[in-house]
Parts: structure tokens; sequence; C-alpha cells
């Protein structure tokens, strides 16, 4: 049998280097004592922070430069347990960051309630006596949105010291998918190993049809397993985030989480309405599946195996992804390409699945340091894609801290995604028209295209369905048992894929594999993200010049103004449907020119 590798035995060459945090756990102890002593300070300016302008000033000055510490230390601790989630010393640190930054929110809890009191003539005094204050004027403007739903201070500062509470559900569950959970030994390319999150990619593209059923019911197996603890957690975690927005005087907890972006609800529900009008995309690309594979029957560990019958014509070593993202992105200009050749030789990325890491993909940055990548490298055409999708995300941390202040730096959830899908759709064109002549090649990255789409966009749709139903359902008093869970979850899986593929009929939480969620109304993001970036992709690949400037605008624009208007400023209205209607004919036409190759 064949062992997963360990942390220690990965090349130091493929592991990120979090020394650029802090170069020693004294470094750390250093900021810990300098958070506490910010922290102390700054819960002793409540009584003077709005007699003048200048200590108005002076003490946001002061909250910002200690959030930004707080923040450092935050995102090294969760780096630390990501890289090793067994590890003693980075679970005592992640306690110590959880305990700093709970004694940090206590300590400012009053900052924003007064904020959100100091009435608009008083601000608009302060801005013209202090012209230091301009430079918080949005960061000011976002938290005045807040009226009417924050607390009196007493009231934040409890919430504040449940924070770690309140977060315990997602860390439950966190824990037990990535530490505890085991999926048990598979037979595959002629070995026994330990069947893992990035095996069980491999087999659903490489294996014999036998070994997709094997790995996919040893998959659900392990979570059916589990599905009580998953279940108890995600109702933990609804019901969380319905008292937060019944405490802050929300109607739902959807119109709490869009309300912090600025994100009319109407945006969901047109993703949501308009997607179910285009379904029959969907179940069109199932059904051309289902005839080319020449199956009777279709069942969801069929999805990935390419359209050819065959391997995939792509099976990149992660230098040979480097070489290729680096190509297919060259149309976003020298520094950009340069950025990215930094990432790649400085040890940014943490590329390899290791025991006991987080699986998945991601990328995190602490202001003033560059950002990291986590990787749980295989060599596919899949995880060449999250090379490049994680780079957008770290190319966006690059160029918007580089312009930016701290607090107008962080870009929004809203359009997070939206470099990340960019790369993606850049990388794909790429290698289509290198692959004019290989008719295989071909057909896998045109069906790529559209699966992407449907990963990208139609699951995560229903993933967001899904999500609505958790929170609507806790907050209506019932709770979400494993059989509420799991007959809705059935449920939208049959409208999404239509007549052509085939539950497998065993027992199953699928929905207890998707930890994002917990990320509160995130996911409905990528869908709306994965539109725009197919706009986008498309007139930097027409318009050359004038829109990779304006794109890199938007790179570099970070947070400081309302998501809405950062897309519209880049061409793109996510109020009204068109952009949505645009990605479709988009899918459509990958679709026609599929079906054409597929028949020739």
């Amino acid at each position: 049998m064949t062992e997963q590798l360990k942390r220690s035995e990965a090349p130091e060459s493929l592991t990120w280097n979090l020394t650029a945090l802090f170069p020693n756990q004294a470094a750390i102890s250093v900021a810990v004592t300098e958070v506490l002593a910010k922290s102390q300070a700054l819960s002793q300016m409540e009584s003077i922070f709005t007699a003048d302008p200048k200590h108005f000033a002076d003490t946001l000055a002061a909250y910002y430069a200690a959030s930004e510490l707080v923040d450092r230390m935050n995102i090294y601790a969760m780096l630390a347990v990501a890289q090793d989630t067994t590890d003693p010393q980075a679970q005592q640190l992640e306690a110590t960051a959880d305990q700093v930054a709970t004694a940090f929110a206590q300590a400012v809890a009053w900052l924003e309630p007064a904020i959100v009191a100091l009435p608009e003539v008083k601000l608009a005094e302060f801005e013209a006596a202090e012209p230091a204050l301009t430079q918080y004027r949005h960061a000011l403007a976002a938290i005045r949105t807040q009226v009417g739903h924050v607390l009196a201070p007493g009231e934040e500062r409890l919430l504040a010291a449940l924070d770690t509470t309140i977060a315990a559900p997602e860390a439950i569950q966190s824990t037990l998918d990535d530490a505890d959970l085991a999926f048990g030994s598979i037979v595959f390319a002629g070995k026994t190993q330990p069947l893992t999150k990035g095996l069980q990619y491999l087999i659903a593209e490489n294996g014999t049809r036998d070994e997709r059923r094997q790995a996919s019911l040893q998959f659900g197996e392990a979570y059916y397993q589990h599905r009580f603890t998953f279940a108890q957690s995600l109702q933990a975690h609804m019901h969380a985030q319905n008292t937060l927005a019944q405490l802050r005087h929300y109607d739902s907890a959807r119109a709490m989480d869009l309300g912090q972006n600025r994100i009319p609800e109407a945006v969901y529900d047109t993703l949501v309405a308009e997607t179910h009008a285009h379904l029959d995309l969907a179940h069109r690309y199932y059904a051309l599946r289902k005839k080319a594979l020449g199956l009777d029957v279709m069942y969801g560990y069929d999805l990935s195996v390419p359209l050819t019958g065959g391997k995939p014509p792509f099976a990149p070593t992660y230098e040979e992804a480097k070489t290729t993202t680096l190509a297919a992105l060259a149309p976003l200009g020298r520094d950009y390409r340069d950025h990215l050749e930094d990432e790649l030789a400085h040890r940014w990325v943490d590329v390899l699945e290791t025991r006991g890491k987080t699986s998945g993909g991601f990328e995190d940055a602490a202001y003033g340091v560059h950002p990291y990548i986590l990787l749980n490298w295989t060599d596919s055409f899949d995880a060449m894609s999250t090379l490049a999708h994680e780079s957008g995300h770290a190319m966006q941390s690059v160029y918007s801290d580089a312009n930016q202040p701290y607090w107008d730096a962080q870009y929004p959830i809203f359009t997070a995604e939206v470099a990340s899908t960019t790369n993606e759709s850049l990388l794909n064109a790429y290698l289509l028209d290198q692959s004019q002549a290989d008719r295989d090649k071909l057909i896998y990255l045109l069906s790529s295209e559209v699966e992407d789409f449907l990963g990208t966009f139609y699951a995560q749709v229903r993933f967001a369905e899904f999500e609505q139903f958790m929170y609507e359902t806790e907050a209506s008093g019932q709770p979400l048992t494993v059989e509420t869970l799991t007959a809705k979850w059935d449920e939208l899986e049959a409208a999404y894929y239509g007549p052509s593929v085939t539950p497998t009929g065993w027992p199953h939480a699928q929905w207890a594999r998707i930890p994002h969620f917990f990320y509160d109304y995130y996911m409905y993001q990528y869908a709306t993200s994965k539109a725009v970036a197919t706009t986008l992709a498309r007139r930097i690949l027409t318009e050359g010049a004038p829109a990779v400037a304006a794109y890199k605008d938007f790179l570099k624009a970070g947070n400081s103004d309302t998501p809405v208007k950062l897309l519209k400023r880049a061409g793109v209205d996510v109020t009204k449907p068109e952009y949505l209607e645009t990605a479709f004919a988009q899918v459509e036409l990958r679709l026609d020119q599929l079906e054409a190759l597929l028949k020739a």
C-alpha cells in the first residue's frame, strides 16, 4: 500500500514560506502583546472618540493599525492549521489567535455603534476640519449602512465575546471533514492505496467504470456514516446566523449577509430565476454526454470521464502547468506576468496533497505581505485550472494592496471570484487555440468549458437554493434533519441534472460534502462572478489593451466602492439579467461546437 505523503516529506520548494508573516515564535509573542496593548488603549477611547475631529481621526488610525495586525495573526494561524490540521502546535497557535481576536473585538465593540450613531452633519463637519478623515470616507460609509442594525455597546461586546462559539459549527465540520474522515483504501492503477479527495478526482476522470463506482461509493459511505454530526453542525450554524439577523433587526440572514456588501436581494432572486429558465442547456449537455459515452444509464460517477472515452489528453505536471498558465495569462500584460512569476518562484504556493492538509484549494493574503495559495496537486487539467483560478485571487490581492490603504484593500466577497474565473476563461481560450489540430483535445476542452460552467455556475446556484432552503427551514422552527436535508438535495439534483442522470440509489449525505454552506451566502457569488468573468475575458481577448486596462483598474480598486458600482465601471451591470444572458449564450455556442465535433 502507498502511504499518503507526510508534511515533513514534502520538498521545501513545493511548500509555502510563512516566515513572511512572522519570522519566528518570538515575533508572534511580540504581536500578541502588541495587539493586547492596542486593544486596551482602544477600549479607553470610547469617551473621547467623537469629542473633536482629531480624536476621531486618531482613533480610526489606531483601530485600523491594530486590526491589520490581528488579521495577519489570524491568517498565519489559519495557514499553519491548513497545511496540517493534525499539528498540535498549529492548533495552539489558532487558539491563541482566536483569543487575541476576541479580546480585540470586545475592546472595539463600541466603535462601530459610535460611528453609526454620529449625526451626518457632525461627520461632515469633522471631515471638513480634519483632512486625514477623507481617506476613510468609503470605509465609514460602509459602516454607516448598518444604521438600525448595530446594538448598544454592551450588547456588541457580548456578541464579540461569543465569536468563537458562533464559529464553532464550522470548525467542527472542518475538523471532521479534513482530519477525522477516512475513505478507506482502493485498488487503482494496479496498486492498493489510501483513497483521498485528490485521488478520487483522478479516478473520476481516469478510472474504469467499476473503479469510479467504487470510489464514489466509498466517499458516499464515509459522509453517510457521519451524517448526523454534519447535519447537527449545519443546524447549529443556520440557527446562529438566523439569531444574529434577528438580533440585528434584519428581515432574514440573507438580508444581513447581502446587505454587508450592499447587494440588492433582487440580484440573488434574478440569478435563480434566470438559471431555472436555462436549465435546458444543462439537460442538453447531460443528454449529449450520455449519448457520446454510449451509456444506457448514466450516474454521477460518469460525469467526469472524457467524452472521447479515453484518458484525459491533459495530465500536466506542476512545472508544465506553471508554464502553460504563464502563457495563457500573457494577454494581461508584462506586469501581470511579473507578479505571477514572483508567486511561482518564491514559495507563495503550497502544492502537494499531504496527510492532514486541508482539502481543495484557496488563496488568502495579509495586507502588506504577499498572498498564499493552497493546492492539493494532481497531474490533471482540473489542478492546472485551480492554479490559474487561485492565481487570479492572488493577483487581485497584489494589485489591490499596491493601490489601496488597508481599510479599502480587501476586495468584497461579491467581486472576489471575478478575477479567479476570468483566469480560468483565459486558460481555456488559450488551450483551445493551441489544440485546433487535435480533435480529442478540442472535445475535451469544449466539454471542460461547459462542465466548468455547470460546476461554477449551475451547481453553485443549486447550492445557493439549498442554502436558502436551510435558512428558511430553520427560521420557521423546523429542524434540519438528515431526512429533510437529503430529500431537498435529491429534489434539486433532479431539477438541475434532468432525466439523463440517474441517482445511484445507495444511501448518501451529499450535502455534507460542501463546506461553503458555512460561508454565509457565499456560493451564489461564484455564479454571478462566473457570468461576469465570461464577459470580461471575451473583451480582453477581442478588444485588447483598452479592456486589459479597464480590468486592471477593477483589480486595483479593491473595496474602494460598492461591488455593484465597481462592476458597472468595468462594464457589467449585475442588477440586470443581461450579463447572465451573455453567459448562457457562450455556453450555447460551446454546446453547438461540441455537438458538431462529436458528429464529425
